[in-house]
């Protein structure tokens, strides 16, 4: 139990820099879409867990590339906190295209 709550920590610290940036992304695609529901959904789900999750990667080793030796620590690697990250961003992206889905076809 400890080692998830060690990974929702870590995911948490992630979206900091994740959400906000995918957040950009995904009210940008409304220019571009035909409906804006959709846009919004396509454009934030897709850059969660493409654009955005390396940028948040990569902010994340500049500032607190330290922390990952707490991590360590306590016998999480940094492939299974980017692991659990992005397997939480994958799901959080099916459901929200199965929000989409009943949105278009509800």
């Amino acid at each position: 139990m400890t080692k998830l709550k060690l990974l929702f920590h870590y995911y948490r610290s992630l979206h900091s820099f994740n959400l906000p940036f995918s957040l950009l992304i995904g009210v940008a695609c409304i220019a571009v879409s035909e409906n804006k529901v959709v846009g919004i959904i396509n454009g934030f789900s897709l850059c969660l867990v493409t654009g955005g999750f390396l940028l948040a990667l990569y902010l994340f080793e500049q500032r607190h590339s330290q922390q990952y030796y707490f991590y360590h620590n306590q016998g999480l690697s940094r492939l299974h906190l980017v692991i659990g990250t992005l397997s939480v961003n994958l799901l959080l992206v099916v459901l929200l295209f199965l929000l989409k889905v009943y949105l278009l076809h509800g």
